[in-house]
């Protein structure tokens, strides 16, 4: 954004007696988005709930001070406004700073005789563009004599308008020039703490905008007495190289998506430096405590999904919870593209659209503990819906990708199953996600070797008891298990074998049935023998007439060991590999509901009539009772 060739340090020493008490919801998240890029595309990739403004930069003016205006930016500004994301249009930047015709035009219409007029111009096309102010980017050699009264008048335009105005400005790069009596003019300064070095010094690499740089700019700024509230801390998307990587600036996306692992770090080797998560999480911190928020520059450059860096300032400052509401609905999987977060009520069509959510667009959703969200593929809460109660990272596995058209969020009506899919995990060790060839596709958990583990947080048991846990595992070796356990391992479980399903896409489900006293749990994974690959868990509550048979599984299953039924999973019928003619056969749900009671004329059953799902099996003869599990297709 802008390039500083002369900077000077001087390490400031800020003593921090406490925790300050701040209210996050008076922070500002500002991102600078440019106007050179496909904004109508972008506009639909933003994570609007994770901002407070956007600032599209840049407009400049021409000969006569007229700016020009791209149609893609209604786009933007429509949906930044559904979602309550303030826009301002941004006015100069650092390449125009440096000289050239747009900043002549500057200077020609700031001058006194060209002011007034000037400032009209750029009032009416705040107003009439519906922004909601303007930001002067007009950096170094670009703040002449002119611009202090330039700032004023602007100022004093825009407020009898009720818009605001901001400056983006740096200590190093023309600071000094800006008078300090404008600081009660702007609502509130962009500082760009950042550029430090890059390309055009080669022979000084290394860190462009180090955690101490931030430091020192609001140090500086408050110094000349621009109040600390007014004061937001830049931070950057992108950084620059040196050696055998000289004169690039690097996206943070092209880093992180290059480089493994580069996210947690601010550097690789000695070629490209930037700020990865750990550091843009201590300058929101430091924003957070004694400044009045955060910029970036700029949006495009982040990366998606777990290594965001606005995700991370999110974190900071949100906790990671949506500002609004109880359920956050994405455009994309992982929680990607924009996010609107919703409060407990019913959406039409009409209602998502007011609010940015289009229609057939959303593929993943997080929903707060105690509520859930239904998806409606028609208007009005009509056609076929899914019920979703915890975080779901992609509605493909839900066939209900893109196919929402009406919404309620509602308080979480009392369900007898949890099912989860692996790779949404709150925490792990370990292990890598994949794509499944599995039904519904997706991702699932691979690479889990012995001592990798999963945690999943705020798993509910809604009442004491038998609770029927099922995994569902492809594994290429012989001995892969996995157990289960509460609270980080306080409450185990037990262990269950994975067998070798023959690839490590062959999908099977295993089970267990364990008890567990009503409660909310951080319910864990952990492999115990390396070789398992997970796609999802489902957690059913047992009713008491499927605990009988789950005890008599126990307890008193005396299978033949030459007696098997095939196929399993079935989609039409089962074939038993012993005689079992005149054998009465009860097949029943998991919650305990008989389904199919009848005896044998052949050593087939019929059940091309059940629902896809679980199903015990119990075939009672004379001399025994063979109970089994199969799954219906």
């Amino acid at each position: 954004m802008i390039k500083i060739q002369q900077l000077s340090y001087k390490l400031a020493f800020i003593l921090v007696l406490g925790i300050l008490n701040f209210s996050h919801a008076q922070k500002k998240v500002i991102g600078y988005v440019p106007n050179w890029i496909d904004l109508n595309a972008f506009s639909n990739s933003i994570q609007y709930s994770k901002l407070t403004h956007i600032n599209i930069a840049f407009e400049n003016p021409d000969a006569n001070g007229y700016l020009s205006f791209q149609s893609a930016n209604n786009t933007l500004i429509q949906r930044a406004h559904s979602n309550n994301v303030k826009v301002f249009v941004s006015i100069g930047g650092g390449a125009i700073s440096e000289g050239g015709a747009i900043r002549d035009n500057f200077f020609n219409q700031m001058s006194a005789g060209n002011r007034a007029s000037f400032v009209q111009k750029l009032t009416n096309y705040v107003i009439s563009h519906n922004f909601d102010g303007i930001d002067v980017d007009l950096e170094g050699p670009a703040i002449n004599g002119d611009y202090g009264s330039f700032i004023i008048d602007l100022a004093n335009s825009m407020h009898a308008n009720n818009k605001q105005i901001t400056a983006a400005l740096s200590q190093g790069y023309g600071g000094a020039n800006v008078p300090s009596y404008t600081f009660s003019y702007f609502d509130w300064i962009n500082i760009m703490a950042y550029d430090a070095t890059g390309p055009w010094n080669p022979n000084n690499p290394g860190q462009h905008s180090p955690y101490s740089m931030a430091v020192d700019q609001l140090n500086y700024w408050t110094g000349r007495g621009l109040p600390s509230s007014k004061a937001i801390i830049g931070v950057p998307f992108y950084g620059y190289g040196f050696g055998s990587s000289a004169n690039q600036g690097i996206s943070y996306a092209d880093i992180v998506n290059t480089y493994p692992g580069a996210e947690n770090v601010d550097q690789v080797a000695n070629t490209i430096y930037y700020n990865g998560i750990p550091t843009i999480k201590q300058k929101t911190t430091f924003a957070v405590q004694n400044a009045g928020g955060v910029m970036i520059w700029q949006l495009a450059q982040d990366a998606v999904g777990s290594k965001s860096l606005l995700t991370a300032i999110d974190q900071v400052i949100n906790g990671g919870q949506p500002q609004n509401g109880v359920a956050t609905v994405y455009k994309h999987c992982n929680y990607d593209g924009y996010a609107v977060s919703l409060p407990v009520g019913n959406y039409t069509l009409s209602q998502l659209q007011a609010r940015g959510v289009l229609d057939n667009d959303v593929s993943s959703v997080k929903v707060q503990s105690g509520y859930e969200i239904v998806l409606y593929a028609n208007d009005n809460f009509t056609g076929t819906a899914v019920t979703i109660t915890s975080n779901d990272a992609c509605l493909v596995d839900n066939n209900f990708n893109d196919a929402t058209t009406s919404i309620r969020v509602r308080t979480a009506t009392n369900s007898s199953s949890v099912f989860v899919q692996a790779e949404n995990y709150s925490n792990m060790s370990g292990i890598q996600t994949e794509p499944t060839t599995d039904s519904g596709g997706g991702l699932n958990v691979g690479y889990a070797d012995t001592g990798d583990w999963m945690a999943y947080n705020s798993i509910t048991f809604p009442t004491s008891g038998a609770y029927l846990i099922e995994y569902r595992v492809a594994s290429a070796v012989n001995g892969a298990m996995l157990s289960a356990d509460l609270n980080a391992g306080s409450i185990q479980l037990g262990n269950v074998p994975v067998p070798n399903t023959g690839g490590w896409q062959n999908w099977q489900t295993v089970s267990h049935t364990v008890n567990v006293n009503a409660g909310t749990y951080n319910f864990g994974i952990y492999i115990q023998s390396s070789g398992v690959n997970l796609n999802w868990f489902r957690i059913t509550k047992v009713s008491n007439a499927a605990r009988t048979v789950a005890l008599e599984e126990e307890q008193k299953e005396t299978t033949p060991i030459d007696f098997n039924f095939y196929p399993n999973p079935v989609e039409n019928g089962l074939n038993f590999s012993s005689p079992m003619k005149g054998v009465k056969v009860t097949v029943y749900t998991l919650s305990g509901l008989p389904v199919i009671t009848t005896e044998t004329v052949e050593n087939y059953l019929d059940v091309s009539g059940l629902a896809s799902g679980i199903y015990v099996i119990v075939f009672d003869t004379s001399e025994t009772k063979i109970i089994k599990k199969f799954i219906k297709k």
